[in-house]
């Protein structure tokens, strides 16, 4: 298969899941707090962030065994293959054990933390039971997923993904439009999630021969930068799980619900985005021990084509928010979801927050974990100080503006780091791109943030029609400047 069609594959099946993630995400949230409450709504937000936190057990296994598994796969070496999904394999399930023991001890704490609000039972069980998932991928899926993304396969974790949680939806709609518990719908919910690692499983032993992940501790493989690889999932975990864990404690619940309904929006936005860099981590892994040249051209063409794109994305997004929220929340009627200054904070943390992602892409792609590793404690040091002080001072606000400060310092030093030291080309040229995008995007956002307002939406498809004139409108500007940077030579 082309390395053009393999591309394809990729991004189309996972902006499907991204899609149907982002449907979920908007249909059952508002049916959640205007059936069970807003506490309810942000007592399971705030319990995905902890548990998240949790998955930390995995200690880099993932993508240490991602970067080895590039050469036994490039020379077709089974034996090779084998012994480095042992050796994952082994250690994924020591950390589901682990992880299982760290779920039950969260269950009884976060049950006594939130106990003023919302019954301590019921987050006791809520938090088992959205857990088990998590424990399931340790012991059956994680060396299958590190396989599969190795082999540039994706597009068959997206899909098994996106059908299992189209299914998701369609059954906790139901459940709770008749009636149901939320411990009940939950615990449907983890079997119909638990229930794709049997597809996973099936489609791995049928395509892959010889697989065998038995672990002989005497011929084990010692997978590389583990721990510097866990490094960084710790620091991205720490930034972005942080700020619901930190204002279930400083703020209150229904605090984290509204945080938790704009870091939705922005979530699925930045999971269309995450979808144009699918499959390029492999890809680059593998042309970059073959023809550094190629690499550096392809990757600056994907690297302008991204910015334009997050560029387009970001400037509807600021255009078309204000009116979104007023829809989405207009039955939500226990707390103020209008915030004006989180929505803007929002949008300035996602642009720069988002144009990370070719960088950050391109350093997984060459393994180079533990030379930026000094950089992710910094950001991580710079996000959890700030956001402890500001949170204090101006509440869910001061989140943001902590993550904004240590998203400006990271993203920039990735971009600085991708040019010098991965594709030895001149940073000024990725700079100039951002300030190029970031300035047609304040210039759209300036002209046309009243005409756009002054429109009355009433219904979701009033909304829809918005958008569409305003996504043909914004994309012109931005379809222009891709075309006259597209294909500039990467020197």
């Amino acid at each position: 298969m082309s390395t053009r069609a393999v591309i394809l594959k990729n991004i189309s099946a996972n902006l499907l899941l991204q899609l149907i993630t982002a449907l979920g995400g908007f249909i059952l949230p508002p049916l959640i707090v205007v059936t069970y409450g807003s506490a309810t709504n942000g007592m399971l937000a705030s319990i995905k962030q902890f548990i998240a936190y949790l998955t930390l057990l995995e200690a880099g296994i993932g993508a240490a065994a991602v970067v080895a598994l590039y050469q036994a796969l490039t020379a077709q070496d089974n034996q090779l293959r084998n012994r480095i999904l042992a050796a994952a394999h082994h250690f994924y399930r020591i950390s589901g054990w682990l992880f299982a023991v760290a779920l039950l001890i969260l269950a009884i704490l976060f049950a006594w933390l939130t106990h003023t609000e919302i019954s301590a039972s019921l987050t006791f069980y809520m938090v088992l039971i959205m857990g088990a998932v998590n424990i399931l991928d340790f012991f059956f899926f994680g060396s299958y997923r590190a396989l599969l993304t190795a082999d540039q396969k994706t597009y068959i974790i997206s899909a098994i993904q996106a059908g299992s949680i189209f299914v998701n939806i369609v059954v906790c709609y139901w459940l709770i439009r008749n009636g149901y518990s939320i411990l009940t719908v939950q615990f449907i919910s983890t079997l119909i999630q638990a229930s794709k690692f049997l597809l996973y499983r099936h489609y791995v032993k049928h395509h892959y021969h010889n697989l065998n992940q038995h672990y002989d501790k005497h011929n084990a493989y010692k997978l590389q930068q583990t721990w510097d690889a866990l490094t960084h999932q710790l620091t991205g975990l720490l930034i972005f799980s942080s700020p619901l864990v930190l204002i279930t404690f400083f703020l209150s619940l229904k605090d984290a619900s509204i945080y938790a309904v704009y870091a939705l929006i922005f979530g699925a936005i930045k999971m269309a985005l995450q979808s144009l860099s699918q499959g390029m981590q492999a890809i680059f892994g593998h042309s970059l021990t073959t023809d550094i040249q190629r690499t550096r051209q392809n990757f600056c063409r994907y690297n302008r084509l991204f910015m334009c794109f997050l560029g387009w994305v970001y400037t509807c997004t600021g255009l078309l928010l204000a009116p979104f929220i007023q829809l989405y929340t207009r039955n939500m009627t226990d707390a103020n979801y209008h915030q004006p200054v989180l929505a803007a904070l929002f949008l300035l943390v996602g642009i720069i927050e988002n144009s990370r992602i070719p960088s950050m892409t391109m350093i997984m792609a060459a393994g180079r974990y533990k030379d930026t590793k000094p950089q992710a404690l910094l950001e991580a040091a710079l996000n959890i100080t700030c956001s402890v002080c500001f949170i204090q001072i101006w509440g869910s606000a001061g989140i943001l503006l902590a993550a904004l400060i240590s998203f400006l310092y990271r993203s920039s030093e990735m971009v600085h780091y991708t040019s010098k030291h991965i594709l030895s080309l001149p940073c000024t040229r990725a700079y100039l791109l951002w300030l190029t995008v970031f300035a047609t995007i304040a210039i759209i956002l300036t002209i046309g943030w009243h005409p756009v307002n002054s429109i009355s939406v009433h219904t979701f498809i009033d909304w829809i029609k918005l958008g569409f004139i305003t996504g043909l409108s914004t994309a012109i500007p931005f379809g222009i400047l891709l075309i006259l940077i597209y294909r500039r030579p990467a020197q």
